[in-house]
């Protein structure tokens, strides 16, 4: 009998809610079903009021981090939310007071076509410090060791640390080269980057593939 009525009504089993029922045939259960509908469209409102006050929250921080970022040197752009990499950004404020930077860190090592993340790394770690968690023969993670093998075969220091240059033409690729005994934050001097630094971890025979930024 159900599916007899499901056919010849096109009813698919949900009761229209926004339906009119007369006073005489209304229920308890149409009282309970309108006042449920009352509560969603009220959540729904509430929800959509909040939005822009998260929003302007977020922005608020996301400037904040980019004045203190200019302060140090570093010209970092945020994207509008929601794309990807504003959404994947785990970069903090470790301390408002000091400004100190926890930075979210993509390493890419292109020889081994492997790339990893890190995330919410001080800014006055030593970016010799993170590679060895990666590619030193002993004290990196075995698993990444496995990973990155012809790494931890040749020395960490013969390894070359780059980061494309920004804000040049799609046909152009410059890098800038890093220094392994320098923190993140000096490393980050004088640099522009898109929401997080990006380090290209490159073994000796492969430099020439990375054309550097001339000193002006």
């Amino acid at each position: 009998m159900c599916e007899q009525h499901k056919v010849q009504t096109n009813c698919n089993g949900v009761r229209d809610k926004t339906a009119f029922v007369e006073m005489k045939a209304m229920t308890d259960m149409h009282l309970l079903s309108d006042y449920r509908m009352l509560e969603d469209v009220d959540r729904s409102i509430d929800n959509h009021s909040r939005d822009p006050l998260r929003r302007s929250g977020v922005n608020k921080v996301v400037n904040n981090m980019k004045k203190i970022a200019e302060k140090k040197g570093i010209n970092v752009k945020f994207l509008p939310y929601p794309m990807s990499k504003r959404k994947n950004n785990s970069t903090r404020l470790s301390n408002y007071r000091t400004g100190d930077f926890l930075w979210h860190v993509e390493l890419i090592f292109p020889q081994s076509d492997i790339k990893y993340t890190e995330r919410r790394v001080h800014e006055n770690t030593c970016l010799r410090d993170l590679l060895k968690l990666y590619i030193h023969p002993i004290e990196s993670d075995p698993v990444k060791r496995q990973m990155l093998k012809s790494y931890c075969k040749a020395s960490m220091a013969d390894c070359h640390v780059f980061m494309q240059e920004e804000g040049l033409p799609a046909n152009i690729k410059r890098y800038h080269q890093l220094d392994q005994e320098k923190s993140l934050s000096e490393n980050l001097q004088g640099k522009e980057f898109i929401e997080y630094p990006t380090f290209h971890i490159v073994l000796p025979d492969s430099v020439d593939q990375y054309p550097m930024r001339t000193s002006k």
